[in-house]
């Protein structure tokens, strides 16, 4: 490029020589005075022989281009169509001397000459095409092609008639075995509830138990396969193997279908009547006895048994599918139909909320515009209605997908939600952000169900707040002044009650996620669970040495010595590239949705958020998560992994297995890709795992310094010179109040800005900002109960008892004592 330039620099200089020897005169009359006296000047420096025997041919174009006449005479005047250039001779005047005209007379004849023939041109190809369309039109004219035209008329509305009465009639066939096909397919799956059929398909539900554990999974009645997601198939490869297995898979899928259906031919016929009173199914049943296999974790085998109804009742709605059960028996069960109500009353904007069947005292609080639910798959718009004893929702835009932003795909005749939820249930609400501005509520209920809601701005969040707590009945809502998650922690008991061992580690850490913005209902801030052990390779562990366990104090940049300085190297090497607050040490982030989805892509509904998040298919089996010791060694030594856990990986057995026989693909080293690799102490049990993973989080040593782990993330050391003393600095868009997007006026420069805090992780709002967190209290500090062995606990007579007759305080010691769950409850 260099010489080729040179080359094309020296050629010009040559051209400008021969045109200032040879037609001297033209030049000095097309350019103005100042103009040829600067290029004389620097043609008779360069032409000297003084100037030729010192300079080389290099120095001597270098010396070319900076000449006057080169660098100067930019400027170009615009008279109408013309572009008269600053050197051409136009009038000028210089040292008392004017210029002639000849040079803007030449630029005139020559655009005027060039006009011409473009008009020649265009007057030579117009001729025949206007001859075209006059023969066309005299032809549409004639009295046969009219004649045809109206026979093609009558023919179309004759058979779009004919089209139109086949549709109706064919969408009435349609609709009716659908319906039916829906009432039987109710039918079969209240009738059949076997948790191991093998072609039972399950999902993460939204919901929790009381300790915030993901433990019970809901049927999937709109299982995906995606077989056409396979990294192999989509490059072409193995294409004729997968279709044979898919073959055979649907053909047991259709056999078990139909042994179902002649199983409940032989049975019940369908009754419509049934359908109605399946919502009281048990008029004896009482909604506190609905909802104690919700909240109560204490129930052990049972729960599961008891309550399959119950979660199918509550979670068909939460794989965010629109079923028949979920419109019967959801949020809706107490909607009432258009019909009761005549025709809809257009004057009243909340004529949809009034479907609902109010309570009595139940009036208009406010209502607030463009609001939206943030779930885990998809956001929805609509308008929100607040009363003094309920929430509604109207649905006013198409839900659109979190990754793609594209609409969710929907039935076209199914209308828009309309959603409603009882503030008798409300049991706490928290502030969320929502793309790193303070935008969002969590509403809590009594189901351990959370509702995500996004207002225009904090302005509309604090008055729904304000309006919510003043003017609605929640009997159950803990009383809370604040949305800042800094003061509802400072306010809190929770330290105080895990530093006295009264709440588990898994307990605190969860709260806390929750209290900083973390959620189940957003990817993109998600729970973030520490990596607590380091060995995944003993056949063996010794939850009692401290030499099996991660350093807490470190984040997991940090832990290797050998990659932290590669790190501070380039971080050192960004100075002067940006500024002081741009800088960063990790250009990855420890949760983000990559982070989420590359853990729990083997269950539903990650599996297909995955899969969006992968523009369509399954990820490179070599990248997807497979082995956990190999997880802990990327994180140990790749320069771009620094990812921590989820709260998965200490209650869920179900996140290290392929139990959908999804089409995961296999490595380079041709080894397939099903369940994870665990490591030998495990004993290929995810059920072990789990428990020896929950025993290390809950082990004396991750006790004793997960306050240092604690002041990483959620603490003093997340931001400032205590992060930058840990090396703990993430990119400035990952952290609270970084970036205003309000004030991001270039629409690229926004969508780049939402794009990577969005997909590339986001720090939770700090906690704690100058004050270390406290250490968890040492087992023998714990007070005199915990030490008093289980029997001679008979012995001990509580001073505060509960029971006993009406009159009269319940006393008297302990008589029994049952272990149920994480509780010791003495009668």
């Amino acid at each position: 490029s260099h010489r080729r330039l040179f080359r094309a620099v020296l050629e010009l200089r040559e051209i400008v020589f021969a045109a200032y020897r040879g037609r001297n005169e033209v030049l000095r009359a097309a350019l103005s005075l100042q103009a040829h006296e600067a290029l004389a000047r620097g043609l008779e420096e360069m032409s000297s022989p003084k100037f030729l025997l010192k300079s080389s041919k290099e120095a001597s174009l270098r010396t070319f281009l900076k000449n006057d006449w080169m660098t100067s005479f930019h400027d170009v005047e615009a008279i109408g169509d013309m572009m008269i250039s600053e050197q051409v001779a136009n009038g000028q005047v210089y040292k008392n001397r004017t210029a002639t005209t000849i040079g803007r007379q030449a630029i005139t004849e020559l655009v005027s000459e060039n006009a011409a023939i473009v008009k020649e041109y265009s007057d030579l190809l117009g001729i025949p095409f206007n001859l075209y369309c006059e023969n066309q039109r005299r032809w549409a004219e004639t009295e046969a092609v009219r004649e045809r035209e109206f026979e093609g008329n009558e023919a179309v509305k004759k058979f779009a008639i004919k089209y139109r009465s086949d549709s109706v009639e064919g969408n009435k066939i349609l609709m009716a075995k659908f319906s039916l096909a829906m009432k039987r397919m109710l039918w079969i799956v209240r009738t059949s509830n076997d948790p191991w059929n093998p072609f039972k398909r399950w999902l993460f539900p939204s919901t929790t138990d009381t300790l915030y554990r993901r433990i019970l999974f809901a049927p999937n009645y709109y299982f995906n396969d995606h077989a056409d997601a396979c990294y192999e198939s989509t490059l072409g490869k193995e294409r004729d193997k997968i279709t044979q297995e898919e073959t055979r898979r649907k053909e047991k899928e259709r056999e078990m279908t139909e042994a179902l259906l002649r199983v409940g031919d032989a049975i019940v016929p369908y009754d419509e009547s049934a359908l109605e009173d399946f919502e009281d199914d048990d008029p004896e049943r009482t909604d506190d006895e609905i909802l104690i296999g919700w909240k109560s974790e204490n129930d052990g085998n049972s729960e599961s048994d008891n309550d399959n109804n119950g979660e199918q009742k509550f979670n068909t709605k939460d794989t965010e599918s629109v079923t028949l059960e979920s419109k019967s028996i959801g949020s809706e069960w107490d909607q009432f139909d258009d019909t009761d109500f005549g025709e809809n009353d257009d004057s009243d904007p909340d004529a949809w909320a009034k479907k609902f069947m109010w309570s009595e005292g139940e009036h208009f609080v406010q209502s607030f515009e463009s609001v939206v639910i943030v779930s885990l798959q998809s956001t929805m718009e609509g308008k929100l209605l607040l009363t003094t004893q309920n929430v509604y929702f109207h649905q006013t835009e198409d839900a659109l997908d979190v990754f793609t932003k594209q609409p969710v795909k929907r039935d076209d005749e199914s209308p828009r939600q309309d959603l409603q939820w009882k503030l008798s249930r409300l049991t706490d609400i928290h502030g969320r952000r929502y793309m790193l501005k303070a935008q969002g509520l969590e509403l809590f209920f009594a189901d351990m169900k959370g509702l995500f809601l996004k207002f225009g701005g904090m302005k509309e969040r604090d008055a729904f707040f304000s309006k919510l707590t003043s003017n609605c009945k929640a009997p159950l809502l803990r009383p809370m002044k604040s949305l800042n998650p800094r003061t509802v922690f400072k306010k809190t008991k929770l330290t105080d009650m895990w530093r006295k061992r009264k709440i588990s580690n898994f307990q605190y850490l969860m709260m806390l996620n929750l209290m900083a913005g973390r959620t189940f209902n957003d990817v993109t801030q998600y729970p973030v669970f520490p990596w607590v052990l380091c060995d995944y390779t003993s056949e063996t562990l010794n939850l009692s040495d401290h030499r099996i366990y991660r350093d807490l104090s470190k984040p997991v940049g940090a832990l290797n010595p050998d990659r932290l300085a590669q790190l501070i190297e380039r971080y050192n090497d960004l100075d002067g590239f940006v500024s002081e607050e741009e800088k960063f040490l990790y250009g990855s982030h420890y949760s983000s949705p990559g982070v989420v989805l590359h853990y729990l892509v083997r269950q539903e509904p990650y599996t297909s958020m995955h899969i969006a998040l992968q523009s369509g298919r399954f990820d490179c089996a070599d990248r997807m998560f497979h082995d956990v010791a190999g997880c802990w060694d990327s994180c140990m030594t790749s320069t771009s992994d620094v990812k921590e856990l989820t709260p998965e990986f200490f209650t869920c057995p179900e996140m290290f297995i392929n139990t959908n026989d999804f089409p995961l693909g296999q490595t380079q080293s041709k080894i397939p890709i099903s369940n994870v690799k665990l490591p030998p102490w495990a004993k290929e049990s995810p059920h072990e795992f789990i428990r020896i993973h929950r025993l290390a989080l809950e082990s004396e040593y991750v006790s004793n310094n997960l306050h240092h782990w604690i002041d990483l993330i959620f603490g003093y050391k997340q931001r400032g010179p205590a992060a930058a003393a840990n090396h703990n600095v993430f990119h400035y868009l990952s952290y609270e109040g970084s970036v205003d997007l309000d004030k991001i006026s270039d629409e690229v420069t926004r969508q780049a800005t939402e794009s990577h805090i969005q997909n590339f992780g986001q720090t939770p709002s700090q906690l704690m900002v100058k004050d270390p967190h406290p250490p968890r209290s040492r087992v023998e500090d714990d007070g005199p109960l915990l030490e008093k062995n289980l029997q001679a606990l008979r012995c001990h007579t509580p001073a505060k008892q509960f029971g006993g007759s009406r009159n009269a305080e319940a006393n008297g010691p302990v008589i029994s004592l049952h272990a149920l769950g994480e509780y010791v409850f003495a009668i």
